[in-house]
């Protein structure tokens, strides 16, 4: 998967070298939080990514659940950040398999039964019950069908995002509550 006119594999060279010597140095953590704004309320907030103090996701939540539907709900932002992961894995492995993309769209849906996050039924979950993933791939003209056919097994096989969600991740919560004083 090397290629000299890839920016991805230029970038990506010494990477390689060093987390074969240190897989430590490969760990990469991610981080956002919740913050209070002006908006938040019971049935909005705001995500932010401290490492990018200027982007904000403004959220509000679906009118099935007494939502107002005026905002993108925290499913959207799982959906999107799987649309992303998956779209960006498919972009990163063409240009190092040199197979150029004429048009990409990535489209992902979820549906939740919510009678599970509004405690109606004990027996129905409150998650997604399946997320579908369609990839719309037109590669340009000269992309030979075997490459085309490498890069999605490949994006498949490699995407973050989806790896965590088929194959899913310990989650802890921890809780603080602080006490106004009297």
């Amino acid at each position: 998967m090397k290629s000299k006119n890839s920016v991805v594999a230029r970038r990506q060279e010494g990477l390689y070298r060093d987390y074969v010597k240190n897989p430590e140095a490969a760990i990469t953590a991610k981080r956002v939080t919740t913050t209070q704004r002006q908006n938040t309320d019971a049935l909005h907030g705001t995500v932010v990514a401290p490492d990018f103090r200027e982007v904000r996701w403004e959220y509000g939540i679906d009118a099935k659940v007494g939502g107002y539907d005026d905002l993108p709900n925290p499913g959207h932002l799982l959906c999107a950040a799987l649309a992303a992961c998956v779209d960006s894995t498919i972009r990163m492995i063409a240009d190092r398999l040199e197979v150029g993309i004429a048009d990409l769209e990535v489209d992902v849906t979820g549906d939740v039964d919510v009678r599970g996050c509004l405690a109606i039924d004990p027996d129905v979950r409150p998650g997604f019950r399946g997320l579908r993933c369609e990839v719309r791939l037109r590669p340009a003209a000269a992309a030979n069908r075997r490459s085309v056919e490498i890069l999605l097994a490949q994006a498949e096989r490699l995407c973050v995002t989806l790896d965590t969600l088929r194959n899913g991740v310990p989650v802890t919560v921890a809780s603080e509550v602080a006490h106004e004083p009297c």
